[in-house]
């Protein structure tokens, strides 16, 4: 399988409490990982060329847990209504060795609904960690390891 880093290292998943997440800063945009059928859902993001989890910067007023919701809708389509938090994601700026942490939101889907394309994401699929799909996101990755190997509460 082949990752691209994208100017990011990923250092450590930290677990921590959701109303904890305050402390580590600069908190960055959320990540949501969905899972159905025991694969897990990436999109096609068509300015870096590779699969990642939905993900993204957060707006003005919005809470990570929105951010996950809105970035999860916007570069897939889908919906969930619980997702949970499970974490922060540590990484570091390769350029100029800065440290940002992610929260990470996880839930499942029992199916997926229609995909339409749009500015940022070509495809969507669902994934089971060994098939080649080609280019996958370095720091994504990590966060899937984490997740399948049940290493949160």
């Amino acid at each position: 399988m082949s990752t691209k880093n994208n100017g990011y290292a990923f250092l450590d998943f930290i677990e921590v409490n959701e109303m904890e997440i305050d402390k580590f800063q600069p908190l960055g945009g959320s990540f949501a990982v969905i899972t159905s059928n025991g694969k897990y859902l990436l999109c096609y993001n068509t300015l870096r060329d590779q699969w990642e989890l939905p993900a993204g910067h957060r707006e003005v007023d919005e809470t990570p847990k929105e951010c996950a919701l809105r970035e999860l809708f916007e570069e897939t389509g889908q919906r969930v209504s619980y997702i949970e938090f499970i974490g922060l994601i540590k990484k570091k700026n390769i350029s100029n060795d800065s440290i940002k942490y992610n929260p990470v939101f996880t839930a499942t889907l029992e199916t997926l609904r229609p995909f339409q394309e749009n500015s940022e994401t070509s495809a969507i699929q669902l994934w089971d960690l060994k098939e080649s799909i080609g280019y996958v996101d370095e720091v994504d990755r990590k966060v899937l390891d984490y997740v399948r190997n049940g290493c949160m509460r």
